[in-house]
């Protein structure tokens, strides 16, 4: 009987968690508009616009999004755990427009949690970008073009279920790259930027990091018992071209594609075999509007960096067992839903 009181008590919980969530939707005031002008977000996207006066020269937009996925088990013959995930996710855009002249600033940050019911909490998104670009208009669909982009993350990650060693943290690695070239934007809803010169500047301010060359930066030199004689380099600097490719269009009533494809290679790299390596990185994203509340996507991210080494492993004797790194093509896929905000 008392098995059964707290059965019971349990569903209750669970029904009124739905009934909570379900409730704080009703509180949310969404515009209808779609804003094809802000940066895509990693997941759970809402499109909002603002109308300006065409006297107003700075416009200001920030869109927010909140996700919340819970597994709840009890008894569950097949094993398994309880769970709670969530993420926010934030967008902001600052645009000054006048004549041929515009100067656009970007802020995207993604930050997310897992929690388990017994086992130890994993970090699930993390990403911080900021980007400034100033274009000048010289022929119709035609741009110069300056961009400067900071990206990085905010806390260390981990290999799971390995949480002991980081594999990334604060500038570890961060990017900060200079892009000066044209853009044109003669069909609708995609924008091509050529940059012919581009200097990034890679860091991995982990010490360990470093040493160990993860990244690209040079590792450490060591003796042959093992203790290093000259820590690894924490700063490498990237000169090469930069070709990015923005699309984004409602592709058919309520579903939206945005993709952002960026190839770029280095001309300084040390190995100069390694001079015409073109690295990758395409996002791409298609948003459905469920209704005014709520939103669902399917995201894909895509990255080849021939810097950037991955494990490789093997089954041995019945257990996967790690045999060695190398470059290669790294995907992330997720399906949200969630609500959205703006302001």
């Amino acid at each position: 009987m008392l098995i059964l009181q707290l059965r019971t008590l349990e569903m209750k919980k669970t029904l009124f968690f739905i009934l909570f969530i379900t409730l704080l939707g009703q509180k949310v005031v969404l515009a209808g508009e779609k804003d094809f002008t802000l940066a895509p977000a990693i997941i759970l996207p809402i499109d909002s616009i603002k109308v300006y006066d065409s006297s107003v020269y700075w416009k200001f937009v920030g869109r927010t999004r909140l996700n919340i996925h819970t597994i709840i088990l009890s008894d569950w013959a097949d094993g398994g755990e309880s769970s709670i995930s969530g993420a926010s996710y934030f967008d902001m855009l600052l645009k000054y427009e006048k004549g041929n002249f515009k100067f656009e600033n970007y802020f995207n940050t993604t930050y997310g949690m897992q929690l388990f019911q017994y086992s130890k909490s994993r970090k699930s998104e993390d990403k911080l970008k900021l980007m400034s670009s100033v274009a000048h208009q010289f022929k119709k669909n035609w741009f110069y073009n300056a961009q400067l982009e900071f990206k990085s993350q905010y806390s260390k990650g981990y290999k799971y279920p390995n949480d002991s060693v980081p594999v990334s943290g604060w500038l570890a690695p961060g990017y900060l790259t200079l892009s000066l070239g044209v853009e044109n934007k003669s069909i609708n809803g995609l924008s091509i930027f050529y940059s012919p010169l581009a200097g990034k500047l890679l860091f991995v301010l982990d010490q360990d990091l470093a040493d160990a060359g993860k990244y690209g930066v040079k590792k450490a030199v060591k003796d042959a018992d093992g203790n290093i004689l000259v820590h690894g380099e924490n700063v490498k600097a990237e000169l090469g071209m930069n070709l990015r490719l923005r699309y984004r269009k409602e592709i058919v009533k309520n579903i939206d594609v945005s993709s952002y494809l960026v190839l770029a290679n280095n001309y300084a790299d040390y190995d100069p075999s390694n001079h015409w390596n073109i690295d990758v990185d395409w996002e791409t994203l298609f948003d459905f509007t469920i209704n005014r509340y709520f939103v669902a996507n399917l995201y894909l991210h895509m990255i080849y960096d021939d810097d950037t080494k991955v494990p490789e492993y093997e089954i041995i004797g019945g257990e996967r067992t790690k045999t060695g790194e190398t470059a290669k093509l790294q995907i992330k896929q997720n399906y949200g839903f969630g609500l959205a905000f703006k302001f």
